[in-house]
């Protein structure tokens, strides 16, 4: 028996076109399996708690596609992303690298009592990034973590985490922060 030096690697994926006209209805995107960009939250009125998808890339594609024909008046007030209004109410989505803050009980009944000019410790310790989703999971690290020291051991066998520091799942109480590229916080989105 010989000795095995290669293994070829099959991995399932969906291409799709990009367009119809021209020359993109010969180029094609392919996402790679699991690879999840865009994680919804919407808030149920009934249940009076948040419900929570994984939006496939084909989809987000085809509804930007469908989006760039809208005036752009009507541009600004459609989300980004295909809303589902059988969850619920659309609060906002999350995508790779976005930063949330996970606020106390009392900053969730008085959210006006926050001042993110000036950025407490505290405050800066329940900043997160988030780092992926599956279906109706979402996962996020520390926003002072480069990277983990000892892998799979401090935070869990991903790497991530879906609860903060003070056991609070992340997803269920958390506000979109929109940074600009100086790390200014511009909008805090509930």
């Amino acid at each position: 028996h010989y000795p095995i030096f290669k293994v070829r690697i099959f991995e399932a994926g969906k291409r799709f076109k990009i367009g119809d006209m021209g020359n993109k209805d010969k180029k094609y995107v392919e996402a790679a399996k699991g690879t999840n960009l865009f994680f919804a939250i919407y808030w149920n009125e009934e249940k009076q708690k948040r419900e929570f998808e994984t939006v496939p890339l084909i989809k987000v594609v085809e509804h930007q596609k469908w989006r760039t024909t809208l005036s752009k008046e009507e541009q600004k007030t459609t989300p980004m992303i295909p809303v589902n209004n059988e969850k619920g109410k659309f609060l906002f989505s999350l995508s790779p690298n976005d930063l949330v803050y996970v606020p106390t009980e009392d900053e969730l009944i008085n959210p006006e009592l926050i001042d993110f000019t000036i950025i407490s410790k505290d405050q800066a310790a329940r900043i997160y990034k988030m780092v992926s989703s599956s279906i109706a999971q979402c996962f996020f690290i520390s926003n002072y973590v480069a990277k983990s020291i000892q892998n799979k051991i401090e935070f869990s066998a991903l790497n991530k985490m879906e609860k903060s520091v003070e056991d609070i799942m992340i997803k269920e109480r958390c506000w979109k922060l929109d940074v600009d590229r100086l790390g200014n916080i511009k909008k805090i989105i509930r």
